[in-house]
């Protein structure tokens, strides 16, 4: 049996197994950002004046405008000697195209563009901002994928062929007044423990952690890393909880990503709820019943 119809009867035993065992829902979930992406064979016919044709045609739902550094390539790996393969020097002969940013009015949806990869945000910009939820941002990707595939088309730019995708969800926990960050992260992450009574070290200044857990089939890894930062707003300090899954599904045809990124974002939910404390799930971001 080939792996790729075994990797499609299982994405749909996944599928059932997710509407019969509901995913953690939070009234208040910690999330300030989530972000869809898709890496892909460099296009070299994607030049600056193609690009500004683009935001032409987007606009009026995205009239704002950054450039930004360009991301490294990063695919994942599953050998034994290497798990991702790592960005390498490339000489060119001509200067890359930038990675750009278009954002809404709001700033609180940005799509990004640069030559060998395509990102959709949500963020959150100020405290009022609610959320949207998985299906209203998964929704935004696609349809601005399509916009950015057909464009590709009637420029006659080559069809982005996929090598990676990922998914990324961002969590801001506050850091309590009278708390140290070990104090912190002890009530919070019940798998990292400071355990007390050190003969000599006193409690750390800091702390950071960073693990990855393999999805099914191999068809990706989900990356976790724990760490201390502080707001820019107010410069107060808090733990930046990052969860991204990354890898791509046997084939590549559209209902294959989509089941991909809803397989992953199951992943980071149920990985979230694992990975923090139930009462604190509870009491401070109103898990749901």
């Amino acid at each position: 049996m080939s792996r790729c119809f075994c990797e499609l009867a299982d994405c749909f035993l996944l599928m059932s197994d997710r509407t019969t065992n509901p995913l953690p829902d939070y009234e208040r979930p910690p999330v300030i950002e989530v972000v869809y992406g898709v890496q892909f064979s460099p296009l070299p016919e994607l030049r600056t004046p193609l690009i500004g044709l683009f935001w032409q045609a987007i606009k009026a739902d995205y009239p704002k405008f950054k450039e930004m550094p360009v991301l490294a390539p990063v695919i994942e790996r599953f050998d034994q000697e290497a798990k991702t393969e790592q960005p390498t020097l490339e000489l060119l002969q001509e200067a890359p195209l930038p990675r750009l940013f278009f954002l809404d009015a709001q700033e609180n949806w940005v799509m990004q563009v640069q030559s060998d990869r395509f990102l959709h945000n949500w963020k959150r910009v100020t405290d009022d901002d609610i959320y949207p939820r998985f299906n209203v941002v998964s929704q935004k990707f696609f349809q601005a994928w399509e916009r950015f595939s057909e464009f590709c088309r009637s420029e006659n730019i080559s069809k982005p062929k996929l090598n990676q995708l990922e998914l990324t969800y961002i969590n801001h926990i506050p850091v309590h007044e009278n708390h140290t960050i070990a104090e912190e992260i002890t009530g919070i992450f019940p798998d990292i423990v400071w355990r007390k009574g050190h003969d000599f070290l006193p409690i750390p200044e800091s702390l950071s952690w960073k693990t990855s857990f393999l999805l099914p089939n191999r068809l990706g890894r989900l990356h976790v890393s724990l760490r201390q930062a502080r707001r820019i707003k107010d410069n107060a300090p808090t733990l930046l909880f990052e969860l991204t899954a990354r890898g791509i599904p046997g084939i590549s045809e559209l209902d294959h990503v989509k089941e991909w990124f809803a397989l992953s974002r199951e992943w980071i939910v149920r990985g979230f709820s694992d990975l923090t404390n139930s009462d604190v799930q509870k009491t401070v971001w109103n898990r749901k019943a």
